[in-house]
């Protein structure tokens, strides 16, 4: 009788409120366990390189960039002798609205890390302020885009957002996903670190996906402007056979990533903090941009 009454209780209490164990033991389905994506911790730009690494440079960046020469104009016929009047000029028409540029690459432009990136900052200077890669990134990209909408090219913004890691696959996902009747071009923007707290390393670099032609005519295009606009330490274009950066590895594009000086360099960092060099930052990755607009690869 009395296991008949437990029972009973049991019962009506489980019809009540359910399971009573349920009610205090986390269900399977509930416990979410996030692992970090074992690529996020490989390298992801120059600053991140191992020493043993095998790297590619090409310093000779004239024999990679060569403007095409202008087309050889249409000479009018010699004119013979006029022996007879000659006609009334006839007017000529009005001439036609100038057409829009052509459109020829989406540019997708990614700002490289984000506020939520550990490190990628520079040491304390005498201020006692630091350089934060993330903004600098941000700023030059911000002016590219400027420069564009002027010259009516396309670009896609990568990564709007601050409040972000690396989010290397997000990058990635969304300039591939990106819907796009032309071809597209991924640019990567970084500043560069080198080892130690403070670094004798400086200057530019450019690297890109190795053993892509495309790619080492991107990378030489956007050094030669950059050393041309800054004038500092040419270090070459780069790329290594083995732990490529995420962003030109899966990116299914032509892509290139600039390291714009490097920020735990004493001199150089104060010059990456100054407008004017920014700004000269800006202009050469547009002046590279607009290359290829014009005469393509």
């Amino acid at each position: 009788m009395l296991e008949k009454l437990t029972n009973f209780i049991s019962s009506f209490l489980e019809l009540i409120f359910g399971n009573l164990r349920d009610l205090f033991s986390p269900k399977e389905e509930e416990v979410v366990l996030i692992e970090p994506d074992p690529e996020d911790l490989e390298p992801q730009d120059g600053g991140d390189i191992p020493q043993d690494t095998i790297v590619t440079v090409n310093t000779n960046l004239e024999e990679m960039v060569v403007v095409p020469e202008a087309e050889t104009p249409n000479l009018p016929p010699e004119i013979p002798p006029v022996t007879e009047p000659v006609p009334e000029p006839v007017p000529e028409p009005a001439p036609e609205k100038p057409t829009a540029p052509r459109q020829r690459y989406l540019w997708c432009l990614d700002n490289g890390h984000g506020k939520l990136t550990a490190g990628k900052r520079s040491p304390k200077l005498s201020d006692g302020e630091r350089f934060f890669e993330y903004e600098f990134n941000r700023k030059i990209v911000k002016g590219i885009i400027k420069a564009l909408k002027k010259h009516g090219v396309r670009y896609y913004n990568v990564v709007p957002e601050v409040n972000v890691d690396n989010f290397l696959k997000g990058r990635v996902l969304r300039a591939n996903n990106v819907p796009s009747d032309i071809p597209k071009i991924f640019l990567s923007v970084h500043a560069n670190a080198g080892p130690g707290t403070w670094t004798s390393a400086k200057g530019l670099e450019t690297w890109y996906f190795h053993g892509s032609r495309t790619g080492r005519k991107l990378a030489a295009v956007f050094q030669q402007q950059l050393v041309n606009q800054l004038g500092w330490t040419n270090r070459g274009i780069k790329s290594q056979a083995t732990k490529q950066f995420y962003v030109l590895r899966r990116t299914n594009m032509p892509a290139v990533l600039t390291e714009n000086g490097f920020y735990n360099n004493r001199k150089e960092v104060y010059q990456l903090l100054d407008k004017d060099i920014q700004q000269k930052v800006i202009t050469a990755h547009v002046d590279a941009i607009l290359y290829f607009e014009k005469y393509g690869f």
